[in-house]
């Protein structure tokens, strides 16, 4: 194979140009990218699924905020509608009045939990910051 018929491919890798059926687009006779530097590729990479995920939560939060405005501006303007949302919203807190109930009061206890949790856990930090302090101070 002479030179012209190489050309240059992506990261200046050469590749064939008159490679053979079985050859892939970025493989050739003479080069072939081994697993680790696909591998080093892909991390050095930013990744595109973290930043297609932000993207499509962006877009979702933005539509979903346009249509609360214009569904909640149009509930406001008919005071009837505003009268049966109510209704509405009694009806459910009513009927389920226990799981609500229950609800709350188990985050409230995890919440007490956690911080409970949190003030024991910067006692002993607390502890530890002084036992050291004290082992250094008696050590000079």
């Amino acid at each position: 194979m002479d030179p012209s018929q190489r050309s240059q491919g992506i990261g200046g890798m050469s590749t064939n140009a008159s490679a053979g059926a079985g050859s892939g687009p970025m493989e050739s006779d003479s080069v072939r990218m081994t697993g680790e530097t696909r591998g080093e590729m892909m991390n050095s990479m930013p990744k595109a699924g973290m930043m297609a995920k932000g993207i499509a939560t962006g877009v979702a939060v933005s539509a979903i905020t346009q249509t609360g405005r214009g569904i909640m501006s149009t509930f406001a303007k008919n005071p009837l509608v505003m009268f049966g949302l109510g209704l509405a919203a009694g009806y459910f807190v009513h009927k389920y009045r226990k799981e609500i109930i229950s609800t709350v009061s188990g985050a409230a206890e995890q919440g007490k939990e956690f911080v409970l949790r949190q003030k024991e856990s910067l006692s002993d930090m607390l502890a530890e910051t002084q036992e050291a302090a004290e082992e250094s101070g008696g050590s000079k």
